[in-house]
């Protein structure tokens, strides 16, 4: 192999990163889609020739866990029919390397001088893309057929030419044609991008270096992971967790999983779980995969350059017909909401990995756990032409030894933006009323999780459809070692009112056809953070503060953290004394600073 010296190393490398943020600038700013340019739904990566993920920007780890299985498709499909510079191949179908159906892939070959260099990859959310539900989001869904087009991997660009024909078949199968006509065009342009910068790379260093770069970028991914998973301790580790139900029948559904740790590698072995469901809360493998992919990265040595090499020291153990590797044509739309779960359940397995001094490895109580999917849809009004809101507010994520949990942060799985209000408004028949963080939703602990929000829509002018596709409502997320679970998320019409009502009745995170009228409006709240450790241990100053911020009612300070204050977080000592007391708190109780 070329040899690579350490400084050109970490300039290819650090190159490589940049193509990839480049691409997601490019693909942002020439697209249409209020979740394209607000709210960043989309990942942009470059593999190696053989199909090997090398780099990536701040993306999102549930589209990056699972690129590797699109690149996969695209290289096993056209094996014999091959690639030519200029060709991009489009995908979204789950059961040939993709995701959920909203998710379409672009895969785009490199050559330099007539020799494969690599592949620009890039993936994005959009806002619909047929089937019977407006945005995609159909909870009643019973087959992958009803959740919209799928796309086997097709090209879609041939020798730089996009294909008229086939680009019309995909935009005549949506309720927004020319909104996905500019996205495609956008992650088109996107992976151009990434062709003119690799190759310019290319030139600069010669593909032969270039290549060895790569390589060597993903074994030392490689060896440093190892190196982590071998200062865990030998061990077999458990955990169960469950989604709310399956949007038809109201019964929790468990994701199982044992994480095998021996040295130097891990096995994340899922069997036990809850057979594949009747709705469409199913994870594809690739969507498993990247929920256990970002749990290692986020509680080993999160500075680990991610990439393909991480992985290779990491095995997991799907079974077949199970909720988290269905057999087609189970439906899969919720595979992202199954996905929150998995990397619940394998943070909560590695919780139990106790180091020398007795504190649990680098990980956090559970975060809010959902993709808080929900849209409203209809005809504006204003224009008369179709419209689709999608909202996927963030939540509180989980306390930990060290902190508080962060507020208001999208899930772990994702790496989103909010949508601005100003753009919401602009841009659709609603007014956002509210939009704030939900008082006493963060579990409470020494630690307090995170607080999630509040966010509420009047729908103006025109009677809409709403869509829910979410979980946390029956079950909250939970807390560690004595931390309370975060408050659970809940869906309602018309909040605080006489007309008020549950938002999905039947199953608290699941509705579909749900029809608001004009002036109506729908509350959405998400989720808080699990707390860690006794709350009654957490010093009467950080309570007092959490008072004065708003972040825990003056109840809440006095129940569960046994601290006597008032709303502006003046702390009454002795009362606080009296009452901790009372409740078998000894005087000079250890307290936990936040």
């Amino acid at each position: 192999m070329t040899h690579v010296d350490q400084i050109t190393l970490q300039v290819i490398g650090h190159a490589l990163t940049s193509i990839s943020r480049e691409m997601g600038v490019t693909l942002s700013r020439t697209s249409c889609s209020p979740i394209f340019n607000e709210g960043n739904d989309y990942s942009c990566a470059i593999f190696d020739a053989r199909g090997q993920m090398v780099s990536h920007g701040e993306f999102l780890p549930i589209h990056l866990g699972s690129m590797a299985f699109a690149t996969d498709a695209v290289t096993r499909a056209f094996e014999k029919e091959g690639l030519a510079p200029g060709d991009m191949v489009i995908l979204n179908d789950p059961y040939l390397g993709g995701t959920h159906l909203p998710d379409v892939t672009l895969v785009a070959p490199i050559f330099f001088e007539g020799d494969l260099l690599g592949y620009a990859v890039n993936r994005a959310h959009h806002l619909d893309i047929g089937g019977t539900a407006a945005g995609g989001f159909y909870s009643e869904a019973r087959e992958n057929y009803q959740e919209g087009l799928r796309i086997a991997p097709i090209k879609l660009v041939r020798r730089g030419e996009i294909d008229p024909r086939l680009l019309d078949l995909i935009i005549g199968n949506t309720r927004l044609p020319a909104q996905l006509r500019v996205d495609l065009q956008a992650q088109i342009s996107a992976n151009r991008t990434a062709i003119r910068r690799l190759t310019e790379l290319a030139g600069r260093y010669g593909p032969d270096l270039v290549d060895a770069a790569m390589t060597m970028v993903l074994d030392q991914s490689e060896r440093r992971t190892r190196e982590a998973l071998r200062r865990l301790p030998d061990g077999d580790y458990q955990a169960v967790d469950y989604i709310d139900n399956d949007g038809v029948t109201d019964v929790p559904r468990a994701i199982r999983v044992t994480v095998r740790i021996r040295g130097d590698e891990a096995e994340v072995d899922f069997t036990g779980s809850s057979a594949q469901v009747d709705g469409p809360l199913n994870s594809v493998l690739g969507y498993t995969h990247a929920g256990v992919y970002m749990v290692f990265q986020a509680a080993t040595e999160p500075d680990i350059a991610p990439n393909a090499g991480c992985y290779r020291a990491i095995k997991i153990i799907a079974p077949e017909g199970t909720i988290v590797n269905p057999r087609f044509p189970a439906a899969c739309t919720g595979g992202n909401e199954v996905t929150c779960i998995i990397h619940n359940t394998v943070f909560r397995a590695l919780a139990e990995i106790r180091g020398p001094e007795g504190n649990r490895a680098h990980v956090m109580a559970c975060d809010h756990g959902s993709s808080n999917n929900m849209t409203i849809s209809g005809h504006d009004p204003r224009s008369g032409e179709r419209y689709v809101i999608y909202e996927y507010p963030e939540g509180g994520w989980g306390a930990n030894r060290d902190r508080d949990g962060l507020s208001a942060i999208w899930s772990i799985v994702g790496n989103t933006w909010n949508v601005p209000v100003e753009v919401v408004e602009e841009r659709f028949p609603v007014r956002v009323e509210r939009y704030e963080l939900r008082t006493d939703s963060g579990g409470a602990g020494a630690h307090r999780g995170g607080l999630g929000i509040r966010r509420d829509h009047r729908i103006l002018g025109h009677d809409a459809t709403l869509a829910i596709l979410a979980n946390r409502v029956r079950i909250a997320p939970w807390g560690l070692d004595g931390g309370h679970p975060g408050a659970p998320a809940a869906f309602a019409v018309n909040p605080g009112t006489g007309d008020e009502r549950p938002a999905a009745p039947e199953f608290g995170s699941k509705a579909y056809g749900v029809t608001l009228a004009a002036g109506e409006v729908i509350s959405q709240c998400t989720a808080g953070g699990g707390g860690w450790g006794d709350p009654a241990i957490r010093s009467p100053e950080a309570v007092a503060g959490d008072v004065a911020e708003g972040y825990v009612s003056p109840g809440e300070a006095r129940d569960t953290y046994l601290v006597v204050c008032d709303e502006q977080g003046d702390v009454d000592h002795e009362g606080t004394a009296a009452l901790r007391a009372e409740r078998g708190e000894p005087a000079g109780a250890r307290t936990v600073r936040a």
